[in-house]
């Protein structure tokens, strides 16, 4: 039985104080009033990193002249490269940009495969399809065997050991998601990166940490693998720009680069320094937020600080979604509701659920709940998972995921709507 208390929430005074920081979280343009349960498709937004982005955007210099514009240009973008290495918990290494985390993900994996000797690559039946398409992709290209260690059809989980009996001498990249984007489900990445690393030392590995990184401390020294990745539209940036932190000896792996540069640089194009402007200003609010909490001035122990409570609130949140309140009976308590893949225990879990309704199509849910002015997603008719929900043996789910900034009062609302269905 799931049985946890909700100490963990913000209080209600602080939270409307952290709401308050951030655009549209009750409404939007198109419909008007909402409660909004998609941060899993991309988050609300705080006013600083608008406003920052706004801005940079409007300046026209560009980085390598002889002006103060193009000076400004280069103190924006070494301050966005400082704030994803504190972000990162990165003492080492160094940050790749891309078009967005898929990007990041394809020139990783073509960089790995093109250049590092084996014949084999890993990855999981739960992994996001831009990480299994373009492990697919350029499997073929160079000419490697993809093994896929796939789920548990009973829990929705993929276990360790499966994943580890995949390894061996000949493998070459593994690839693992840090939380899974249809389960929510918090794998210990930092336990599988060692495992494999007895297996073979030497292997290459890159964690998929775009689930996990809005509502999850990171720290990429402790996990030990060679790439972590993240999209900022996720925690709480902009679109259009993905990042990595990657070790030192995948840097500097041939990759697409300009032949003049440094052999670990992996710019592509003049850089866009609002898109930096924008991450430093989502560790602006990290601070802001962990300034709460703690008086230290150091920017990585603020951002540890408001991570570890965006946390404990998240998983709060998760146990009100489970258990209900006073006023309504939870997903647990609710015959005609079928949860997936959600464990016990909720510290290895996000405030990621998906879930099916007796004799309700999930597009038809949605459609409900949208009525009822809530905003979630019906992943079946997306092909970004088709072959994720395949592996859990369903067809489609309706999937409801929030943040740090989402109330109790909102989870219960839902509660409500959804205990409304089973008439």
């Amino acid at each position: 039985m799931r049985n946890y208390n909700t100490e963990g929430l913000f209080p209600a005074n602080l939270l409307k104080e952290i709401r308050n920081q951030f655009v549209y979280v009750d409404w939007d343009p198109y419909t008007g009033k909402r409660i909004f349960f998609e941060a899993a498709s991309g988050s609300c937004r705080p006013n600083v990193v608008v406003e920052a982005m706004a801005k940079e955007t409007a300046l026209p210099d560009q980085q390598g002249r002889l002006n103060q514009g193009s000076a400004h240009s280069n103190e924006i973008t070494a301050k966005g490269i400082a704030d994803l290495m504190t972000f990162f918990g990165a003492k080492s290494g160094q940050t790749i940009p891309g078009w967005s985390s898929s990007h990041v993900i394809y020139r990783i994996t073509e960089a790995v495969l093109s250049s590092v000797p084996g014949t084999n690559v890993v990855t999981t039946g739960l992994d996001h399809a831009s990480v299994r398409s373009a492990l697919t992709q350029f499997a073929v290209k160079y000419n490697k065997e993809e093994r896929i260690a796939e789920p548990d059809i009973e829990t929705g989980s993929v276990k360790t050991a499966n994943i580890l009996s995949k390894i061996d001498q000949d493998t070459c990249f593994l690839v693992i998601t840090h939380t899974s984007n249809v389960t929510g489900e918090v794998y210990d990445v930092k336990n599988i990166v060692k495992e494999a690393k007895k297996i073979k030392p030497d292997l290459f590995i890159m964690v998929d940490g775009v689930q996990y990184s809005p509502t999850g401390l990171v720290d990429v020294d402790a996990i030990g693998a060679d790439a972590y990745v993240i999209a900022p539209y996720k925690n709480y940036g902009i679109k259009g720009c993905g990042y990595a932190h990657a070790s030192d000896r995948l840097a500097n792996l041939p990759h697409w680069k300009y032949i003049f540069k440094p052999s670990n640089s992996w710019d592509l194009g003049g850089v866009e320094h609002q898109s930096y402007a924008a991450w430093s200003a989502v560790v602006d609010y990290l601070c802001w937020l962990g300034a709460k909490f703690t008086d230290s001035k150091d920017r990585r122990e603020l951002v540890v600080t408001a991570m570890t409570k965006i946390n404990a609130h998240i998983i709060a949140l998760l146990s009100i979604l489970l258990k209900g309140t006073e006023n309504t009976p939870g997903l647990d308590q609710m015959d005609h509701v079928t949860v997936y893949g959600m464990g016990d225990d909720l510290s290895k879990q996000s405030l990621l659920v998906s879930f099916n309704i007796k004799g309700h199509d999930s597009t038809d849910a949605c459609e409900f709940y949208k009525e009822h002015q809530l905003r979630l997603h019906a992943p079946g008719h997306d092909p970004f998972f088709a072959d994720m929900l395949k592996q859990l043996g369903v067809s489609s789910i309706v999937r409801l995921s929030g943040s740090h900034y989402n109330t109790p009062e909102e989870i219960e609302i839902f509660l409500k709507a959804t205990a409304s269905l089973a008439k």
